[in-house]
């Protein structure tokens, strides 16, 4: 009888062995780029509109939708997908953006809206925000040099030729400071006669939070290292900027 205990200890000690170590072993985490939660958008259309802030509202200090009176001049660039090639720019837009500067014409301000579409034709920019993705996505605005052989980001806001802000709204409340997604915001640009091109790239983050140690997220021009090095992104896209004198 003493054999036979001896016999099935080592077995019911492995058997537990198997249920304890499973049961404290942390579950995989999901795939983002199987599992995004929202569609890869096919259509992207960025609108920008010529216009001016109310009265005693400055651009510094994070205006609104509300503040913004639009006084004329509409442009449109869309960027969209074609069967067999990735991202390309649509006959149905301009082929870049010519704006004011804020030298000669220090009250011109410009809305910049981004719009996305599905491959069915239908808005999607709601999937960004819904069931917590707007903690992983924010819209980056972004300026590169030619250095030698590469392209370098600037990461001194001095050294940009223009200025954003985020003014986004969800569900009827302002988030532009809060939890900025750049899906609608202000730019308005500080040289005159100069051309570049708007690098626009919209963050998916995947399994770790846009918002740093610190609680507070990346500037407009500059994701963090560990951003560029591990975040997904769903669109990286450049816009023609052209600004007269």
């Amino acid at each position: 009888m003493m054999k036979i205990k001896n016999s099935i200890l080592p077995i019911l000690l492995g058997m537990f062995s198997i249920g304890f170590f499973s049961a404290c072993t942390p579950e995989k985490p999901e795939d983002e780029k199987e599992n995004k939660l929202h569609e890869d958008p096919t259509q992207s259309v960025f609108t920008l509109t010529e216009g001016k802030l109310t009265n005693g509202v400055t651009f510094g200090n994070m205006p609104q939708e509300s503040d913004f009176v639009p006084t004329g001049n509409v442009q449109k660039i869309v960027w969209e997908v074609v069967k067999g090639e990735n991202f390309r720019t649509s006959d149905g837009g301009q082929t870049k953006f010519v704006v004011k500067n804020i030298k000669t014409h220090p009250d011109v301000v410009y809305s910049l809206r981004i719009d996305y579409n599905n491959s069915k034709g239908q808005h999607m920019n709601s999937q960004f925000f819904e069931n917590e993705q707007d903690r992983i996505h924010q819209h980056f605005f972004m300026y590169y040099v030619h250095d030698g052989a590469y392209n370098v980001l600037v990461k001194d806001k001095t050294k940009l030729p223009y200025e954003y802000t985020y003014a986004d709204t969800y569900k009827g409340k302002f988030i532009g400071a809060s939890n900025p997604m750049g899906f609608f915001g202000f730019i308005r640009f500080l040289e005159s006669n100069t051309k570049f091109d708007l690098k626009v790239a919209l963050m998916h983050s995947g399994n770790l939070t846009k918002f740093g140690n610190d609680g507070k997220p990346s500037p407009f021009w500059a994701p963090s290292p560990s951003q560029l090095n591990k975040a997904l992104w769903d669109l990286s896209v450049k816009l023609p900027i052209e600004i007269e004198n």
